[in-house]
């Protein structure tokens, strides 16, 4: 039988990389986890409900007042979730939020540790990695963002990580690194016994090891620094220039990107829709009557609007096609892509929000991701620019950068989102393929009667509806709204609309 594997995590402020976390272990088949939330202020607890509505997350949130130690709450959360795992899992990982289990030879940790009836223990090899030169948060994926690493001239390498066997941990907490099995069945990722029971082993980066990412982005480094002031760490760059390793670059991992995007979406989804039900009973934000009023009566009596739904022409006489192997947006001719199998990319326009094109793959179900564009969504919204020929340019409405069609005689006919201006190679001709209907006018053509994006105006409209709106909806005001009103109705909900800013 295949060995059942869970986690366990102990974790604080980590909200822009804890939904990619969960996704890139359960791309390894992860099937449970066992998340201790230590109170975070940004999001964290709001982004691991969203994510447990997805996946088997058990979810405790942590005591301070009770326990005002934070190692021993660690300690805690770790031996509970050894506990509670005895009998149910035969295998258990101990990591933090910046670390992420990785194999080379094997598709799942299933299939590696189905190779270790002879273990209790496997203690995996730190690979340290710098910050790639980054110094604000990205939205993309850890793994993706931080590709450079340490050698293994840098000493603290030596360090280990963890997974057990539960029913084989006994009572004993020695540290975050090292648990109480045998150390004559404590093995190395090759399957060669320990050298000693110590969390210092010899580095070992040849089966598996741990991608530990303490650096990250210099807006990560500063976050940890505050967290963590005069408790292990002072307030100095000396940290970050010792850890802060880029020597070796090393796109191997990227593989199971993808596969971990699939994963990642329904709960940035799933995000979304619990902010969306957040803003509409939060009671902190202005409710006006009068809309309310309004909203009851000339909106309920609007006509459906007409939604259009385009292919693209490009400068070139080519179209717009994705690969979702690649997660790759291209444009090539109509025979090429039926050849290759790709996925013609189309847009939408409601007449309500003409301004706007929603960019989508029909009866595709994983994300449309465009180079430059680090939104993950089914569905993405771009401002249409319109030219007096018809012609129109797509532009990001977070980066405002256009679509622009690399030159095929170049050698290269990628879709990215990566002009700040836009020229021919940017605009494309919209042709009209289909006409519909729809009932979204019931829930927005009252509210785009002013043209009021303030933050209140749109509380007051979401407030007002007999059902949230779907996220398209949603979105399609959300990013007419400017970047301070998207601030701040998204510290309404912290860590929720990440994803989509």
């Amino acid at each position: 039988m295949r060995p059942r594997v869970a986690l366990a995590l102990f974790v604080k402020n980590e909200y822009s990389d804890i939904a990619g976390w969960i996704a890139w272990h359960a791309a390894w088949g992860v099937s449970t986890f066992f998340i201790y939330e230590d109170h975070s202020s940004d999001g964290t607890y709001e982004i691991l409900q969203a994510a447990a509505k997805c996946y088997d997350i058990r979810l405790t949130r942590t005591n301070p007042i009770e326990q005002p130690d934070f190692y021993l709450r660690q300690r805690d959360a770790f031996m509970d979730a050894a506990q509670q795992a005895r009998g149910q899992f035969d295998w258990i990982g101990f990591l933090d939020g910046d670390e992420y289990i990785y194999l080379r030879y094997h598709e799942t940790l299933q299939t590696y540790l189905a190779n270790f009836d002879h273990a209790d223990g496997i203690a995996f090899s730190w690979r340290i990695h710098g910050t790639s030169g980054r110094v604000v948060r990205p939205h993309a994926l850890t793994v993706a963002a931080f590709p450079r690493h340490s050698t293994p001239e840098l000493n603290d390498n030596v360090l280990v990580k963890s997974f057990v066997r539960p029913e084989k941990m006994g009572n004993k907490y020695h540290n975050p690194h090292w648990f109480d099995v045998s150390t004559q069945r404590y093995v190395r990722p090759n399957g060669v016994p320990v050298l000693s029971a110590n969390s210092v082993q010899e580095i070992d980066w040849n089966d598996g090891f741990v991608l530990h990412y303490i650096c990250r982005s210099l807006e990560h480094y500063i976050q940890r620094i505050k967290r963590r002031l005069n408790v292990d760490l002072s307030d100095s760059d000396g940290y970050l220039k010792h850890f802060d390793r880029n020597d070796v670059l090393d796109e191997e991992p990227l593989k199971l990107v993808p596969r971990t995007e699939a994963l990642l979406l329904p709960i940035y989804e799933t995000a979304l829709d619990h902010a969306i039900e957040k803003l509409r009973s939060a009671s902190t934000f202005f409710v006006d009557v009068s809309f309310h009023e309004h909203a009851n009566t000339e909106d309920n009596d609007s006509h459906p609007e007409r939604v259009l739904i385009y292919r693209f022409e490009t400068f070139f006489k080519t179209r717009i096609y994705y690969i979702p192997s690649e997660s790759r947006l291209l444009h090539t001719t109509p025979d090429v892509a039926e050849r290759h199998g790709f996925l013609e990319v189309l847009g939408s326009k409601h007449s309500s929000t003409p301004h706007l094109i929603i960019l989508f793959i029909p009866g595709f179900i994983g994300p449309l991701k465009i180079s430059m564009d680090e939104r993950l969504m089914r569905s993405l919204v771009y401002r249409c620019h319109k030219r007096s020929d018809g012609r129109i340019g797509l532009r990001n409405p977070i980066s405002n950068l256009y679509l622009s069609c690399q030159d095929p005689s170049s050698g290269s006919n990628l879709v990215e989102a990566n002009r700040r201006s836009a020229d021919e190679w940017e605009f494309l001709e919209p042709i009209l393929i289909e006409e519909q209907l729809s009932t979204t006018a019931n829930t927005i053509s009252g509210f785009f009667a002013d043209r009021d994006f303030s933050v209140s105006r749109i509380i007051n409209w979401l407030k007002s509806m007999p059902q949230a709106p779907d996220r398209e909806t949603f979105l399609r005001v959300f990013y007419q709204a400017s970047p301070s009103v998207q601030e701040e109705i998204s510290r309404g909900v912290p860590g929720l609309l990440w994803n989509v800013m």
